[in-house]
């Protein structure tokens, strides 16, 4: 005998408590906890991933999209992605914070998250109560861990789920006025999930290069879709277009060959797919600011 999802029961069972079914991924980024002198800034930018952020001894002046917000200490704010955001040490002396960067394809999770269009939470707030446990947790890690073993990815795993089950208990009072009027269907969230990984399968096949116009429309033949349509339904849940969200992992996926001091740029602009180097080159110019040369030189 079998229940409706397959699994075995005993004849004669009187009581059954099961646990829902998990299959996700989720990827962290970047997790570091930083104490600078002011003046310190870091220049406006955006990428497809979410964002947290957290000052822990100081003042932060965070821009997003335009709105200057002052974030105090236990201050959390969250970034979407697509966010145009910039950050400055407000005062004088030093300023600490804690920033993490992940990603997630739990559907549900994601419209909870994309949800949360408030940015900042103060210390005290509803969403603050419940995820500050958690963001601490993953800040003493982050000042105790020494090296990177097992167990330690394993206990920043244990405390990044926390976080994001504390996350996924969103209250209508953490969505601000501004927030999403119109809930994106689980249908939509699937397809633009799907759409995104067969753009992070692109990039990490190096298909197309720095074409990201044929890497998508030849995404959206193979799900039996349009480019116009996919685009639509890609940018209503992940808030940008597949294009920005491809050329955010080719850049990510550069900066991280160009901090491997025994590949050269050459080699590299092979790897994801260019032409050459000088298209590498003029595209990572475009992207940053700099030539892969001169990132690599600051970054070391």
């Amino acid at each position: 005998m079998e229940d409706t999802s397959g699994r075995m029961l005993l004849t004669g069972t009187k009581e059954l408590h099961i646990l829902p079914d998990v299959q996700t991924t989720f990827q962290l980024f970047a997790a570091h906890l930083r104490r600078v002198e002011t003046p310190w800034s870091y220049p406006s930018h955006t990428h497809s991933l979410f964002e947290l952020n957290v000052v822990t001894e100081g003042m932060q002046r965070f821009t997003r999209e335009g709105t200057v917000y002052e974030q105090c200490p236990g201050d959390i704010f969250l970034v979407r992605p697509g966010e145009h955001h910039e950050c400055v040490a407000d005062g004088h002396g030093t300023m600490s914070y804690f920033c993490m960067h992940f990603l997630v394809d739990d559907p549900v999770l994601r419209r909870t998250l994309l949800a949360l269009d408030r940015g900042l939470y103060s210390e005290g707030s509803p969403l603050e109560c419940r995820i500050g446990p958690a963001v601490a947790r993953l800040i003493e890690l982050a000042t105790g861990t020494k090296a990177e073993t097992a167990s330690d990815r394993m206990k920043t795993l244990s405390a990044v789920y926390g976080l994001l089950a504390a996350l996924s208990e969103t209250s209508p009072e953490d969505v601000a006025e501004t927030g999403e009027k119109h809930p994106v269907s689980l249908q939509t969230t699937r397809l633009a999930e799907t759409i995104a990984r067969r753009i992070e399968l692109s990039v990490l096949d190096r298909e197309a290069g720095d074409d990201s116009e044929a890497a998508i429309a030849d995404i959206a033949r193979t799900l039996g879709y349009s480019v116009a349509y996919c685009g639509r339904v890609f940018r209503e849940t992940y808030s940008m277009s597949p294009r920005a969200f491809r050329s955010s992992l080719m850049l990510r996926e550069a900066k991280l060959l160009l901090l491997d001091p025994d590949l050269t740029v050459e080699g590299i602009a092979v790897r994801l797919g260019y032409e050459d180097a000088a298209t590498f080159s003029k595209q990572f110019r475009r992207w940053t600011g700099m030539s892969p040369r001169e990132y690599r030189s600051v970054s070391r």
